[in-house]
């Protein structure tokens, strides 16, 4: 746009030909130099960048708040804690272990249920022989005997057997409760890194929510903007079209000027024709009535005696708009004068 308007301030108007804005000095009497640029709307010009300079202005802003916000949400997810992961493996064959173990476990107490139940059927049995014994004066028959001697022996078994179990059922509780402390640190650390990846989620998302709303403002900024940047290249494109019109303008006044001359040539030898009819004509009529006229009735022809009609050209609009410009060509209007110059034909 700077461009095209200094271009326009620099090319002169021709005073003689056109019409200046400009009045002389009332003290020196000097006209201001008559330019281009004296027909354009410059106020338009300035508000049409004003407008321009303003939807900018406003995206500045919102993009320098937007920047602001994202920094603001950067410190503040530098400032959330992630721990560090620690070396603790979780696998889900880890998991099916864990749940074998147990099912192992719960097997391990129905056979020491079972083995307890024994022990407490041979009790029984112990208690009925001493009541029996105690009942027939403390005679104990052979049969009585040997059944006790037979579950007597069957206790020590049972009591292996059951120590065996136990040391098993402590051995896997034993690894259960190892797996339990690891899965349980594992848990706790997955809690935080899971808490501090929502404080990172939330952080990001009340950013996001915050540049949404002001997104639909940028966008109207900027289309504001595209549409003067439009109308801006509108003028730029109007104005260069307006400098190469005066060009052709140049010309068509030299063009007219020349169409007038051989017009106002060609009126003159008009007019001459018209006044040499006009004369011979009143030489016709004067020697008629010269010759028959005092033989003629006045009543009977009374127009005998009228002369011919007078005929003339009248001007129609304002011939003397357009003055010489021999004197006020610009530097860029010669070429183009010659290149234009109006050459009706010769008569023939």
């Amino acid at each position: 746009m700077a461009t095209i308007i200094e271009l326009l301030k620099d090319r002169e108007v021709v005073e003689n030909e056109f019409r200046s804005p400009h009045m002389p000095d009332s003290e020196s009497g000097e006209v201001k130099k008559h330019t281009l640029y004296d027909h354009i709307d410059q106020e338009a010009v300035d508000a049409l960048q004003v407008r321009v300079n303003d939807c900018l202005n406003e995206l500045r802003i919102i993009g320098d708040a937007n920047h602001e916000q994202c920094a603001q949400a950067l410190r503040k997810i530098d400032g959330i804690v992630i721990p560090a992961a620690e070396d603790i493996s979780v696998t889900w064959e880890g998991v099916e272990a864990i749940g074998k173990l147990v099912d192992e476990s719960q097997s391990a107490a129905d056979e020491i249920a079972q083995d307890v139940q024994s022990i407490d059927h041979h009790c029984d049995q112990l208690r009925d022989t001493i009541r029996d014994m105690e009942l027939e004066g403390g005679v104990l028959s052979m049969d009585d005997y040997n059944v006790l001697l037979r579950d007597t022996n069957e206790v020590s078994g049972i009591v292996a057997d059951l120590d065996e179990t136990l040391a098993g059922v402590r051995r896997r509780a034993d690894e259960i409760n190892v797996r339990f402390l690891q899965y349980s640190a594992f848990y706790d650390e997955s809690t935080r890194r899971f808490a501090a990846v929502a404080q990172i989620a939330e952080i990001g998302q009340q950013y996001v929510q915050d540049v949404a709303s002001e997104q639909m403002q940028y966008a109207a900024l900027a289309s504001a903007v595209d549409t003067a940047l439009e109308d801006m290249w509108g003028l730029v494109s109007w104005y260069r079209q307006f400098h190469s019109a005066y060009d052709g303008l140049i010309a068509e006044v030299h063009r007219r000027r020349q169409a007038q001359r051989e017009l106002l040539g060609a009126i003159e030898d008009m007019r001459a024709r018209l006044d040499a009819v006009h004369v011979e004509e009143l030489r016709v009529r004067a020697a008629f009535v010269d010759r028959e006229g005092p033989f003629l009735p006045s009543d009977l022809c009374p127009f005998i005696q009228d002369p011919p009609p007078r005929y003339t050209i009248e001007e129609a609009g304002d011939a003397g708009r357009f003055a010489s410009v021999q004197s006020h060509e610009t530097r860029y209007s010669k070429h183009i004068v010659d290149s234009h110059a109006f050459n009706p034909p010769s008569p023939t």
